[in-house]
């Protein structure tokens, strides 16, 4: 009779424990969609450690390392990828996002590591090979990256990332015309994407255009006036054309935009 009862109340508790594991999941989730990420990420810290089995674990990891990602802590959530991988080492959803923490981190090495064993099971998997293709242009690798270029722009021909990302080698290659002419058909077709007009800026500043340089930006900001990022690249083109005190107040603007996030 007690072997019966203590079986019951393990049972019990082991129910209990699974119910208490999904309200927690479910909360969390919630907690995602509305933005509140420290309350997600601590939600699916309780999770996982009531999680019974390894689809639990790596679905409770997953969801915390996005959390901790959300709420700037980079280090937590390259573990806690870490730990959902070392359950399952051929989820390929969870390698893509610990390369894109690895990128954050200034770990292109391990990253490009990340995305080259993606593309050895999924050789077209677009996502891994414009992240990949990003990596081989800021490394100089410019063969690896217009191989990378080319194979997106058959598979994704309308897609303007891939074109952006076309526009950038080029400027690597100091291939300025080009990266121009590509950078202005995408301002064309989307005036509103002040990401555009940052990248026309960059080249029109290594060609110490410096006013149309400054043109850009100021477009950029107006379409993206709380992008602390916008601010000092502007500081930065005010010191190079001898403007101090304007640069002066494009880095406060940067501080104030930057304690506004």
């Amino acid at each position: 009779m007690r072997t019966t009862v203590s079986i019951l109340l393990l049972f019990l508790m082991q129910t209990l424990f699974s119910q208490e594991f999904r309200t927690l999941c479910n909360t969390g989730i919630k907690d995602i969609a509305g933005h509140r990420y420290k309350d997600a990420k601590e939600n699916f810290k309780k999770a996982a450690e009531l999680a019974s089995n390894d689809k639990e674990k790596i679905y409770s990891y997953a969801n915390l390392a996005y959390s901790q990602q959300m709420c700037g802590e980079l280090a937590d959530a390259l573990a806690s990828y870490n730990t959902a991988i070392e359950l399952d080492k051929d989820e390929i959803t969870l390698i893509q996002q610990r390369a894109n923490i690895y990128i954050m981190l200034d770990s292109t090495d391990k990253a490009l590591e990340d995305y080259n064993y993606i593309l050895g099971k999924e050789p077209h998997n677009t996502g891994v090979l414009f992240g990949r293709a990003g990596i081989y242009t800021a490394k100089g690798e410019i063969e690896k990256a217009r191989s990378d270029y080319k194979l997106l722009s058959m598979l994704e021909p309308d897609n303007d990332n891939i074109k952006l990302g076309l526009a950038m080698l080029y400027r690597k290659e100091k291939r300025y015309n080009e990266s121009l002419v590509m950078l202005e058909l995408l301002i064309e077709g989307s005036p509103h994407v002040a990401e555009y007009y940052i990248a026309r800026s960059d080249v029109e500043r290594e060609l110490e255009r410096y006013e149309l340089a400054m043109m850009d930006i100021k477009k950029a900001i107006e379409l993206s006036p709380g992008n602390p990022s916008y601010y000092t690249l502007q500081a930065i083109l005010h010191e190079k054309m001898g403007n101090k005190k304007a640069a002066a107040e494009s880095y406060r603007r940067a501080a104030e935009a930057e304690r506004n996030k």
